[in-house]
C-alpha cells in the first residue's frame, strides 16, 4: 500500500500523538514503533531496509497508509523516493526537552550493559514473546544509539547537534511545498491546513507522557505483553 505520509520525527517528538491524529483525520492506519513491538517478525524488513536500502515495500506497509516514528524516520530518503507524491511531516521539539526525554525514557530503558543484557536474556528464558521483543530493543539499540547517535548518546552536546542537524537536513532535502515542520503542541491547526482536511471535533489526542511510557515498556519488557501506548 502506497504510503500517503512520511513522519520524520523520531521518539520522544509526540510521534504517538501524531499517530493518532493522523488516524482520526481517517488517513488510516499509522505505522509506529508499538506496531513493531507488537509485530516483531517484521523487524526482517527493517533490518533488509537498512542494510540493502531495499525491502518488500508492500508487505511491509500493508494496510497502513502513513508512517511515523522509529524505524521509518531513519528511512525517510529511501521511503520518500518509494513514494514522491508522499507528504512529510518534521514533528520536532526543543533540542535540550527532547533530549531530556529521550535519556529519562528511551535511553533507560534499552538494556546496555553486560548486566542489563543478561537480565533481559535472565527473563527470555522464561518468555516466548519477550524472546520476539527482543528483536526490536536490539534494533533500537543498533540503529538510533550506535548509528545515528554515534554510540555516544551521553553526551548531550554531541547528541543534540546530531538531532538538529538531521533536522536540517530533512528540511534541506524534502521540497518546501511537501513539508510541514511541525509541534504537537500546536494542535490541530496546522496539521489540517497542511493536509488539507477540515479540523475535527474532538481534542487533539495528546499520548504517551514519559512516565506512561516508561511503565508501559518496563511492563512490556518484564512480562512480553503487547505494548499500547496511551
Amino acid at each position: 500500500m502506497a504510503l500517503k505520509i512520511i513522519g520524520v520525527g523520531g521518539p520522544r517528538t509526540g510521534t504517538a500523538s501524531l499517530k493518532d491524529a493522523l488516524e482520526i483525520l481517517e488517513f488510516g492506519k499509522c505505522y509506529h514503533m508499538d506496531w513493531l513491538f507488537n509485530n516483531p517478525d517484521e523487524v526482517k524488513y527493517w533490518n533488509e531496509l537498512f542494510e540493502t536500502g531495499t525491502t518488500d515495500f508492500d508487505a511491509l506497509f500493508d494496510g497502513f497508509s502513513s508512517s511515523v516514528d522509529f524505524p521509518g524516520y531513519m528511512n525517510y530518503k529511501i521511503l520518500f523516493e518509494k513514494y514522491p507524491d508522499a507528504k512529510v511531516i518534521l514533528s520536532e521539539r526543543d533540542a535540550d526537552k527532547w533530549y531530556k526525554s529521550f535519556f529519562n525514557t528511551v535511553y533507560d530503558v534499552i538494556p546496555k550493559t553486560i548486566w542489563q543484557k543478561l537480565g533481559m536474556m535472565k527473563n527470555m528464558i522464561k518468555s516466548p514473546a519477550l524472546r520476539k521483543i527482543a528483536k526490536v530493543f536490539m534494533l533500537v539499540e543498533k540503529y538510533i544509539l550506535e548509528v545515528q547517535y554515534k554510540g555516544k548518546f551521553a553526551d548531550k552536546e554531541a547528541t543534540m547537534k546530531i538531532y538538529n542537524d538531521f533536522n536540517e537536513e530533512v528540511i534541506k532535502h524534502i521540497p518546501a511545498e511537501q513539508l510541514l515542520v511541525y509541534k504537537i503542541s500546536d494542535g490541530w491547526a496546522p496539521l489540517c491546513e497542511f493536509l488539507n482536511v477540515p479540523v475535527p471535533e474532538e481534542e487533539f489526542p495528546y499520548k504517551n507522557k514519559r512516565k506512561e511510557f516508561k511503565e508501559q515498556i518496563n511492563q512490556m519488557k518484564a512480562t512480553g505483553k503487547p505494548l499500547v501506548l496511551k
